[in-house]
């Protein structure tokens, strides 16, 4: 059971429409939050939160760079939960978490 409530959570984290935009400008490679704003046409303290959320799920990775500070994908296959399928193209971010797989699609 307690396999099933980490998915619930990656899954309750990716269960909203600007989260899983954010997963899809980020899956094209590393923006920062300035950047994702102006490609969503946000305000800059939701694209925050919404990072904040990824951020906390596992699902997103920052660096700082001087003051800005750049988000990328985490590195899915090393999720706490995920594995890398056998059916996935090499070079894809995707990860199968028990008995779902996420890909995420390029934008």
């Amino acid at each position: 059971m307690k396999d099933f409530e980490a998915l619930a959570r990656v899954f309750h984290t990716l269960g909203d429409k600007t989260r899983l935009s954010i997963i899809a400008l980020l899956n094209a490679g590393e923006m920062n939050v300035t950047a994702i704003r102006g490609k969503l046409k946000l305000p800059q303290s939701s694209v925050s939160h919404h990072l904040g959320l990824l951020r906390a799920g596992g699902l997103v990775a920052a660096r700082r760079n001087g003051k800005q500070v750049f988000y990328s994908l985490a590195d899915l296959p090393k999720h706490r939960m995920g594995q890398k399928s056998k059916l996935t193209p090499p070079g894809t971010n995707a990860a199968r978490f028990g008995p779902a797989e996420l890909v995420f699609p390029e934008v």
